[in-house]
């Protein structure tokens, strides 16, 4: 399903998750090993987040504590901040006025094309089981070269691992994760796109997938990629799901 150009009044069938993993706002994370690092290539993190708290401090999603490594988190309820960890670079992604929501299922998407590093994020956020989720692209960015509304090139070499999920430097995720991927050395979709289309089913790996959360089990990696470590007891519920 992965950026299919849909309209969003497209009927479907929702293939249902195992159920998500929910973090505390203030304590709990997961750690990988060995991580992943994009270095300058190509990548696409995504998934479905659902933030019980607020969007008035800042928020991690995937970041690290490793020199030279990426970290991404919202800078407030409608921008993200991609930041190289050690003060050695920050790209944004700006969406209208209050884009990010809370108590409400969205599927956030960053993606780097190949070759050319043109990169942009998308945000979609699941109304019904009727129709495909529509994510629309980030209407500004900064930080890169060749801005172009919510796209710009972003060379910078993320050499440092990237090891933790629902935590960055400054804060944590309070609420809800779930069909979280990871893939590194190609773009799931194409940044230059307006929109793309959420996907429907649980996500599946192939040889790029350097982490998958499917939501059955806190500390398993569908991909087999990561050894994962549950900090501050990350509790896993079926019950609360996108679909």
């Amino acid at each position: 399903m992965a950026g299919m150009m849909l309209g969003q009044g497209a009927t479907v069938t929702y293939f249902p998750l195992a159920g998500s993993l929910l973090f505390n706002g203030s304590t709990q994370y997961l750690t990988m090993s060995p991580g992943f690092a994009p270095g300058s290539g190509a990548y696409t993190i995504e998934g479905w987040f659902y933030n019980n708290s607020s969007y008035a401090t800042q928020k991690g999603l995937v970041a690290t504590d490793q020199a030279s490594a990426l970290s991404l988190f919202n800078a407030d309820a409608q921008s993200f901040t991609l930041d190289k960890y050690g003060g050695l670079g920050v790209r944004t992604y700006t969406f209208p006025s209050n884009t990010l929501q809370i108590n409400k299922w969205q599927y956030i998407i960053l993606n780097r094309n190949a070759s050319t590093q043109v990169e942009t994020m998308w945000v979609g956020t699941f109304v019904n089981t009727s129709s495909y989720v529509t994510c629309s692209q980030a209407t500004a960015a900064s930080g890169g070269t060749s801005i172009s509304g919510g796209t710009q090139v972003n060379n910078l070499d993320y050499s440092g691992v990237c090891n933790w999920i629902g935590r960055f430097y400054g804060g944590y995720w309070p609420g809800y994760m779930t069909n979280l991927r990871v893939t590194i050395g190609a773009a799931r979709y194409n940044s230059t796109s307006a929109t793309v289309t959420a996907p429907s089913a649980p996500l599946t790996t192939n040889a790029n997938t350097k982490y998958l959360m499917l939501g059955a089990v806190v500390t398993t990696d569908s991909s087999s990629t990561q050894t994962v470590t549950n900090v501050g007891t990350v509790t896993q519920t079926s019950s609360t799901k996108p679909f």
